[in-house]
């Protein structure tokens, strides 16, 4: 794509993302750079990929570890923007994001952009899900990076810009979970990987959390009045954090991985003891 220079890099961790990576990368085209991580995907992805961006092969793992220990090393605009494969960017919204970062009297470190957060397709208000912006352009000298799930991408300014919504349509949309499956695959791989990896969240802080989003649907967002949606929708909310307090109960169980081999182990000594008293009765 010919465009003037925007003073931004796009970076994008992917693995499997072929049906639909080339709208993603389509609608960051803007950029003057974009990095595709990929973690060896099995698909299309990398040819698909290889036609918008630079492709950099790095190994598999479940959350962001590559763009957190990659970013340093690629790109060198003065503004980083770190999407998923689930986004999509309005071009108006692309239009009025170069007006900011190409400003050298831009005095903002981070840019808040309009977003339109979808979950099996619904983006509402209402929804535990909604945000008004998301904040992941980021000038490279106020980036803050960490393994942390859920929190790979930070910042260390408080000079803030919140865009004013030019429309409802001229967003940054992420677009996730198009089905329950999916949503309930992502669930249970993303809930293990926090217990797992995280032991700082302790079953009480979990609690805790998931107390606060039972908080955050009934007061906050008062998600029943969206109906069967809003029930739907916050079922899902309250099955991650549910899901995340289950595995931290079960990785902190004692011997919660031998209860089933010693069941197995006794009741197999109580059959074979059963086989040689019937042997030893002929």
């Amino acid at each position: 794509m010919n465009h003037r220079k925007t003073n931004v890099t796009v970076f994008i961790e992917v693995f499997n993302e072929e049906h639909r990576i080339e709208a993603c990368l389509k609608s960051f085209s803007w950029a003057d750079r974009i990095f595709v991580f990929d973690k060896n995907s099995s698909d299309k992805t990398r040819q698909i990929a290889e036609r918008y961006a630079t492709v950099v092969t790095v190994p598999f793992c479940e959350a962001s570890e590559n763009i957190v220990n990659n970013i340093s090393n690629h790109g060198d605009t003065e503004w980083c923007l770190i999407p998923t494969a689930s986004s999509l960017m309005h071009p108006r919204l692309a239009d009025e994001i170069i007006k900011l970062t190409s400003n050298p009297d831009f005095e903002y470190d981070v840019i808040g952009m309009p977003y339109g957060m979808h979950s099996l397709g619904i983006n509402n208000r209402r929804s535990p899900f909604y945000a008004e912006h998301k904040f992941t352009l980021i000038r490279r000298t106020a980036l803050v990076l960490s393994t942390k799930l859920h929190h790979e991408i930070s910042f260390n300014s408080k000079r803030i810009f919140k865009m004013p919504w030019i429309d409802s349509e001229a967003l940054l949309y992420h677009c996730t979970h198009p089905t329950q499956e999916s949503f309930m695959i992502q669930t249970a791989r993303y809930a293990k990987y926090e217990a797992r990896n995280d032991l700082s969240l302790t079953k009480k802080r979990a609690f805790y959390d998931l107390l606060k989003a039972l908080a955050v649907i009934v007061l906050k967002r008062k998600a029943f009045l969206l109906g069967w949606t809003g029930t739907a929708v916050s079922l899902n909310y309250l099955i991650y954090f549910a899901a995340r307090f289950v595995f931290v109960w079960e990785r902190d169980r004692p011997n919660n991985d031998l209860t089933y081999p010693q069941l197995r182990d006794n009741i197999s000594k109580l059959w074979d003891e059963k086989i040689r008293t019937e042997h030893d009765r002929k």
